[in-house]
């Protein structure tokens, strides 16, 4: 089945394929419903047999309209039905240019619920229909399943019965709201909706919206899914999302003090070189030692090691930009990577926070550190990302090492060495 062949049949207007002699070639299921004519009926008489005597002189100045090349709008016929009445239809018709044939999409001058109402019964998702007053004026099989109710059993119920009672209230003013100014409101317009069923189980569903008019008043069409699965995979997908971060912030973390591993350094080091190096720009790194840490456990016991460590690295945190990054390199060593950072502002960095280590908020214990600094900059050479890293890690352990050297709490850059 083609895409116009999928258009035509399944129309909530009213379509008709006829030739310009009269012959009624194909029609719809909304438009056979309407007249109550199969499309074999109407196969085999002619239009002018059907089309009432006094709108004949309007549809054959219609006809000339078209067979001169112009399409024909609202044009309004009436069309004898099975039953004996006529009904007013009031139509848009283009001629094809290569096949000659009419093609005419209509609609009753007065009533959409019949065609609705047809539609809905072969439509693949769940349609209920209400007046007003909220009551339910024709559900399909599949909304009388959904809520499991029996075939007929919806009709005449408030659809407030399909809803929750704590929501009932909430739901009658945002009915009243938009009859109010009723518009097509398309599914996913309204988040965390629920309904219910007969057995009183509360169930996810997405609703969309559309107005229909019957003679002056206003019907609500009402089509729904049950989205109880989609929404339950959505908040899997975003529990595992949530987990998988947390395990990656676990695999790139130390996990006593928060700081980023050698690992995490070494995957996120390339792009900072890179980033820096387009830029053309230093990257500088600081390596800072706890001094006489060693004593410091032996005397005051690994728990309060761990303590200072945690409060250091804390501390370390409130001196460094954002991008910076902090790493624990191993037992009570650190190191600063500070991408965009000249040798003199490092310098300045490491200095700050040396000097507030002794007289802390954080710990009960007065303690110092070490502070060896390193520059790269980009003249240096052509090196590759990790062959930088490794530089600067020598640079800054040789620097940390001279500070030691010299009496320790103090900061060595390694080009004063």
């Amino acid at each position: 089945m083609n895409e116009f062949e999928n258009f035509f049949n399944l129309s909530l207007d009213p379509m008709t394929i006829a030739d310009v002699n009269g012959k009624i070639l194909h029609a719809n299921s909304v438009y056979t419903a309407i007249t109550g004519w199969t499309v074999e009926e109407l196969k085999s008489k002619s239009y002018w047999e059907l089309i009432h005597p006094e709108d004949f002189e309007k549809v054959q100045g219609a006809i000339k309209t078209l067979t001169a090349g112009h399409p024909v709008f609202a044009l309004e016929y009436r069309f004898l039905c099975k039953e004996g009445s006529y009904k007013t239809f009031i139509a848009n018709v283009n001629r094809d240019k290569n096949s000659g044939y009419l093609y005419a999409l209509s609609r009753l001058k007065e009533g959409q619920i019949i065609p609705y109402i047809i539609v809905a019964n072969t439509a693949p998702v769940a349609v209920i229909i209400i007046n007003t007053a909220g009551v339910i004026f024709h559900a399909n099989r599949l909304a009388e399943t959904m809520f499991e109710y029996e075939a007929g059993e919806l009709a005449g119920k408030s659809i407030e019965n399909l809803i929750p009672a704590r929501l009932r209230e909430k739901h009658q003013i945002n009915r009243r709201e938009y009859q109010a100014a009723p518009t097509n409101r398309p599914m996913g317009s309204s988040l965390n909706l629920k309904g219910l069923k007969k057995n009183n189980f509360e169930f996810r569903v997405d609703i969309s919206l559309n107005p229909l008019f019957e003679y002056g008043d206003l019907y609500i069409a009402c089509s729904i899914l049950d989205v109880t699965e989609k929404f339950n995979t959505a908040k899997l997908a975003s529990n595992l999302e949530r987990e998988n971060q947390r395990l990656v912030r676990l695999a790139q973390r130390d996990p006593l003090t928060q700081a980023y591993n050698r690992r995490a350094m070494e995957e996120l080091f390339p792009k900072i070189a890179e980033d820096c190096r387009e830029n053309s720009r230093s990257i500088s790194a600081i390596m800072l030692d706890i001094d006489h840490f060693k004593k410091f456990n032996d005397s005051y016991g690994h728990q309060t090691g761990d303590e200072l460590l945690k409060q250091l690295a804390s501390l370390a945190q409130k001196f460094i930009r954002e991008n910076d990054i902090l790493v624990r390199l191993g037992g009570e060593e650190f190191l600063i990577i500070m991408p965009f950072c000249e040798q003199t502002q490092a310098v300045e960095v490491a200095e700050r926070l040396r000097i507030s280590l002794p007289n802390n908020d954080l710990s009960q214990h007065t303690f110092t550190a070490s502070f060896g600094v390193s520059t790269y900059r980009f003249d240096h050479g052509p090196l590759a990302p990790l062959e930088i890293l490794g530089e600067l890690l020598k640079e800054t352990d040789e620097a940390l090492y001279q500070a030691k050297a010299l009496g320790r709490n103090r900061t060595q850059h390694f080009s004063d060495l």
